[in-house]
């Protein structure tokens, strides 16, 4: 709900809140500017005063099926508002609340409001751990509200510490799913724990980002040249193997790539590499460190080496060839 409020309150610039037919507040947006004392009071105690609820009822929220328009009352130090009714068939679950003290919004913010009401109904009595679970298998079950940006993290085995910002997650038997708000916080590592990270995605993309991470948790554990901590984009020569990587060269001229290629073709033997290469050895050192700096690589690390080379010849097989 909070994710979802949040979207709302930023898309409509309005301060929204949500409470239940009892009126506890169950969750408000993280915007306040435009906070009355109501406002307040309810989020300090959780609950909405009962002269509050008596002014609200006398405008009839507990029977609307639409938007309600409640004027400001002074005395109580309560500006106008909107109420959105949250309900599943007959029933009203409970209030969708936009501060409107200057009562302009429009009709495209009560439509966004509707929407988001309608979303909460349908999710009002859903476990998190099982949206997410659709989602990241299905690509089904979230919305329009969700974060922009999220990213899953896999966890070999299961029983590993869950992820301190995860939105929701399950466990199977052999690993543990996470839907993360964008970025990952750094989970320090684990005796026996693997952890794989997908890209950062829309969650319309979740599905693939769960493949990502599930790839790189499992690619992780079965290769020690791995880090525990490997996300997707981490996974260097294996995105090359699995057909997924671009260019990693692109930032090099047809000279620095052939002295790159030179150098990997004779196992990083300086000696042998400046030799066909006619260069004097410290010469081949500064055009290595050149070529270092412009890929951003550590060229002295086996799997970066193995991720460029591969890629080198990726390059001649993609050339083609004569006919």
């Amino acid at each position: 709900m909070q994710a979802w409020l949040d979207a709302l309150a930023a898309a409509i610039e309005r301060s929204v809140s949500v409470d239940d037919s009892d009126g506890r507040l169950i969750a408000y947006s993280s915007r306040h500017a435009d906070a009355d004392p109501v406002r307040v009071a309810a989020i300090l105690s959780r609950q909405v005063a009962p002269e509050v609820r008596r002014w609200q009822d006398l405008h009839g929220i507990a029977t609307a099926t639409s938007p309600v328009r409640v004027p400001a009352n002074e005395e109580l130090g309560m500006g106008a508002r909107v109420c959105v009714p949250i309900r599943d068939g007959g029933r009203t679950l409970g209030h969708l609340w936009l501060l409107d003290p200057g009562q302009t919004l429009d009709g495209r913010a009560l439509a966004l409001a509707e929407e988001t009401a309608r979303e909460l109904a349908a999710a009002w009595h859903e476990d998190p751990d099982a949206m997410v679970r659709r989602l990241l298998t299905t690509g089904q079950g979230w919305n329009r509200t969700a974060p922009r940006l999220v990213q899953v993290c896999v966890v070999l085995p299961g029983s590993g510490r869950p992820e301190r910002n995860a939105i929701g997650g399950f466990v199977t038997d052999t690993h543990a799913a996470y839907l993360l708000r964008q970025p990952a916080d750094g989970m320090p590592e684990e005796e026996g724990v693997t952890r794989g990270y997908s890209e950062t995605t829309g969650p319309e993309a979740a599905p693939e980002a769960y493949r990502q991470a599930l790839t790189a948790a499992h690619l992780a554990a079965a290769d020690p040249a791995l880090p525990r901590h490997v996300s997707w984009a981490g996974l260097g020569p294996y995105l090359m193997l699995l057909g997924a990587a671009d260019d990693p060269l692109a930032a090099l001229d047809g000279e620095q790539a052939h002295t790159l290629e030179t150098y990997l073709d004779l196992g990083g033997n300086a000696q042998r590499t400046a030799a066909a290469l006619h260069l004097h050895r410290t010469t081949l050192y500064y055009r290595l460190g050149r070529i270092g700096d412009a890929l951003g690589a550590d060229l002295d690390d086996g799997m970066t080496r193995l991720h460029l080379h591969l890629a080198l010849k990726k390059r001649r097989l993609d050339s083609g060839f004569p006919e």
